[in-house]
């Protein structure tokens, strides 16, 4: 025989009308909403434009604050919501189809006394002067071989098999991680002539050996530009000439013997100008530091890695100028 009626949930009994949406049970007298509704309090619409806002803009926490009458932390939580709904929404980008030039750096952080770096990391096409951000990798402890091959484990196979140069600032393992993908390695000009007029001082007469130092910077400078392997040659004898100087200090010379064991690297751009290789990975390191600025207000390495990939891809990419050149007269 079916049942004409339905009974109450809880003690089975005879169900009353109460009110127009609600229900009643005749022996217990509990009621209920004939259509349910979510139990707590409303959630808040996203805010599309506040990463944008807080990452790009650097408009400040307690301005949000005052504004929205809400303490810090629970701004924080809406931040991060926000982040996290826009990441789903802008995916990676889909760079030109030609062979690429990678740019790395590491950026540092330091969270309860421990070491974290940010491997940020770009592609360059062959035929732009843009450079386009890949999504970063966030490590703890130091810059190092393992930690590279880890970080460029991320990049998608698609890009990663157009990769033909890798463009670093030198760091230990840079080579050999060239040498396993099969990458031209070009290191930053840059870095080298930081390190030469290192401790120069203002007054050359009161620096010891700057006649010598003076020299051996014009020598090095020539051997990063010059084309012809002649003049390459007898710029070569002339530097380890100036490097075997009494006066000259141990650690220019350090930086100078390094440099002409590795003077193929640094000149890969002229070795192979089809590649349009830029000279310095200046592009990354600037990128650097807005990076620290849109995530100085993180306490967590979850949040500097959630605001940095958030950052990039917002950002997109970056000028980078290859370095045109003729070919090296052989």
């Amino acid at each position: 025989m079916k049942i004409l009626h339905a009974k109450s949930p809880c003690c089975r009994g005879s169900i009353n009308h109460f009110g127009k949406r609600r229900r009643q049970c005749s022996i217990c007298k509990r009621t209920w909403r004939i259509r349910q509704k979510r139990r707590g309090r409303k959630q808040k619409r996203i805010d599309r434009q506040l990463t944008h806002r807080i990452l790009i803009e650097h408009r400040t926490f307690q301005h949000h604050c005052r504004k929205g009458a809400v303490s810090q932390s629970g701004f924080s939580r809406r931040l991060s919501k926000a982040i996290r709904s826009d990441l789903k929404l802008k995916a990676r980008l889909r760079f030109p189809s030609s062979p690429y030039a990678l740019l790395g750096d590491g950026l540092y952080f330091k969270f309860k006394r421990m070491d974290w770096v940010l491997y940020v990391m770009a592609v360059k096409p062959v035929k732009s002067n843009r450079a386009f951000f890949l999504d970063p990798v966030l490590l703890q402890g130091k810059e190092c071989y393992e930690r590279w091959r880890v970080a460029l484990a991320t990049i998608p196979p698609k890009t990663k098999k157009r990769v033909k140069a890798f463009v670093s600032d030198g760091f230990r393992g840079s080579k050999l991680i060239a040498r396993e993908h099969g990458w031209i390695h070009q290191r930053c000009h840059f870095h080298l002539l930081l390190a030469l007029i290192r401790r120069h001082g203002r007054r050359l007469y009161r620096v010891k050996g700057a006649g010598i130092r003076e020299k051996l910077l014009g020598v090095v400078r020539a051997l990063l530009t010059t084309p012809d392997s002649a003049i390459l040659r007898r710029r070569t004898l002339k530097a380890r000439r100036l490097i075997s100087h009494p006066l000259c200090p141990p650690w220019i010379r350090i930086q100078t013997v390094e440099f002409l064991r590795t003077l193929d690297d640094f000149r890969a751009y002229l070795i192979h100008p089809e590649l349009n290789l830029p000279t310095t990975n200046n592009s990354i390191e600037s990128s650097g530091r807005i990076i620290r600025k849109a995530t100085s207000t993180a306490r967590t390495p979850q949040a500097v890695l959630l605001r940095a990939t958030a950052f990039l891809r917002i950002k997109k990419s970056i000028t980078c100028n290859g370095k045109s050149s003729t070919k090296l007269c052989q």
